[in-house]
């Protein structure tokens, strides 16, 4: 028993010690001390004697600051960014736009070559051969293309070619034009057709 007390005093007394060595750390200001220190009453007096307790509100306002200028940061940067991205979108419209003017052009060009094609082949009067000619070739291109085409010719022009292509290609063709062309041309069709 006298054993086990000595033991309890020696494991006392070097805790103390070793308390007191870190106090005295603490104290001499060797070390910094924690944070905790601050809710210990009669210790954090001892250490913490010049400096001032800021409150914690003060504390969390600080932050509060230090967060809202790095969010007003980001904000601005975010804000750059979308800029530069508006711009690239606007630079790509435009792009978009003077190609879709471009195909545009390029159709009605397609579209005179076409009708100076029939032109010198009806001249030749060889008008069934040019029109079975011209339908092999739009018949090959995207109908949408080709109907916008086509409806830049004369009507008994469009007629004359439709007739050399098959039934499904022509209804096609029909549905991608402008409704009103595509109601003239069937309303020919029918006139010529009986």
């Amino acid at each position: 028993m006298k054993k086990v007390l000595k033991i309890f005093f020696i494991a006392l007394l070097t805790i103390i010690l070793l308390a007191g060595a870190g106090f005295a750390l603490l104290y001499f200001k060797i070390l910094e001390p924690p944070n905790f220190i601050s809710y210990i009453p009669v210790v954090n007096n001892l250490l913490i004697e010049g400096k001032e307790k800021i409150p914690p509100e003060i504390i969390e306002l600080e932050k509060a600051k230090k967060e809202n200028a790095s969010l007003k940061n980001t904000i601005t940067e975010k804000q750059e960014e979308m800029k530069k991205l508006q711009n690239q979108l606007n630079d790509m419209e435009k792009g978009f736009k003077t190609s879709e003017d471009d195909g545009d052009q390029l159709k009605a060009e397609v579209a005179r070559l076409n009708e100076e094609i029939l032109n010198l082949k009806t001249t030749r009067s060889d008008k069934q051969g040019a029109y079975k000619d011209m339908a092999g070739y739009f018949i090959e291109m995207k109908s949408k293309d080709a109907a916008d085409i086509l409806s830049r010719l004369k009507d008994e022009d469009i007629i004359g070619i439709f007739n050399e292509m098959p039934k499904d290609v022509v209804a096609e063709m029909l549905q991608k034009m402008d409704r009103d062309k595509a109601a003239a041309l069937t309303k020919k069709m029918l006139v010529t057709d009986s």
